[in-house]
């Protein structure tokens, strides 16, 4: 596989070209450990370490590398580990906030072409969960599309009333349901993923991520899978780091361990894209600083009301929005700029 093919595109070959007379090379980080992380230039994969300088600016801007970033390196004498010295600027890169009640955040992964989010059609179906994954794919500007897994478990009834509520609720973003299990919809969902592009999947624990990647290499212990709990249909963590993979078609594929907790830092624009049908609206009410809920003269909640926008959206628009401004008031407070 060559650089090209490995995703290195003219954005990367543009920066790279500033450190060639160096003597340093381009690789793309494959995954992520403690203290060190795996570096590929689409043919072999080496350990590397990143220079002390690198180290204490991550230190101080919180911009540690992640999955999928490029870099500049030199290479390593048989044994020893390869050099990191410079960090290519990223298309994008795909975050959250972190566990807990501090507000900082944790990179999931860089340079994305396409964002899977993963979702169960069974018992940890949830479509506010599934808005939350969403906002934050469309806050990093990555194309996003829904696929839903274990259709096997609804019937036909049951599968059509909640494709409904899915394309209802999420208007303008591409969905797929599949099985696993019986193959259902599998081929349509694999041809999804084109040669030379980098996907991320995206999703909660036990929504079937794992397998999908299995059925994808068409290797049943590729990946291990651990049972989902029967009494709330949630899952245990299988995947526990993230990891670029190359499948057979030449797509590239970054898993990440399902996430316990959602939690928004100030992402504004992808909660506004999310509900850009909702946001639509608030041209035709009254105040121009209506914050639509119990304001008199809403066009938003005269919608609610007249039944055109889903009640049970709506409320998860508001709830995000609250916690997006308590992060970015908390974000001021700390100092943070432009984070």
């Amino acid at each position: 596989m060559t650089l090209k093919e490995f995703g290195f595109a003219p954005w990367f070959q543009e920066q790279a070209e500033a450190f060639v007379s160096k003597g340093w090379n381009a690789y793309r980080i494959t995954a992520v450990h403690k203290g060190w992380c795996d570096i590929s230039d689409g043919e072999e994969t080496r350990p590397a370490k990143t220079t002390g300088k690198l180290r204490r600016e991550a230190r101080n801007t919180n911009a540690y590398l992640t999955v999928g970033d490029w870099v500049m390196a030199t290479n390593f004498v048989e044994g020893d580990f390869a050099m990191i010295h410079a960090v290519l600027e990223r298309q994008n890169t795909l975050r959250r906030k972190t566990a807990g009640k501090e507000v900082s955040y944790q990179l999931i992964a860089a340079n994305i072409d396409t964002a899977f989010v993963v979702h169960t059609l069974d018992k940890g179906y949830n479509l506010p969960k599934l808005e939350r994954y969403l906002s934050i794919v469309n806050e990093s500007g990555i194309t996003p599309i829904v696929l839903l897994t274990k259709k096997d478990l609804l019937s036909a009834k049951e599968l059509k009333e909640r494709l409904a509520e899915v394309s209802a609720r999420l208007p303008n973003v591409p969905a797929y349901a599949f099985s696993n299990l019986t193959g259902s919809g599998l081929k349509t969902v694999q041809k999804l993923f084109k040669k030379s592009k980098t996907y991320c999947l995206l999703g909660p624990s036990g929504v079937g991520k794992t397998s999908l990647i299995n059925s994808l290499f068409d290797e049943e212990d590729l990946y291990f899978t651990l049972p989902v709990r029967e009494s709330d249909g949630k899952g245990i963590h299988t995947t526990t780091w993230r990891e670029l993979i190359e499948l057979e078609n030449g797509a590239l594929v970054i898993d990440t361990p399902g996430m316990r907790e959602l939690g928004h830092l100030d992402s504004s624009t992808g909660i506004n894209d999310t509900f850009e049908d909702i946001l639509a609206l608030e041209g035709g009410c009254r105040f121009r600083d209506c914050a639509h809920t119990k304001t008199k003269g809403c066009a938003i909640e005269a919608a609610v009301e007249a039944g055109t926008i889903d009640k049970a959206r709506y409320e998860n628009f508001i709830r995000m929005r609250k916690e997006a401004a308590t992060a970015k008031q908390s974000l001021r407070e700390q100092g943070w700029k432009n984070k």
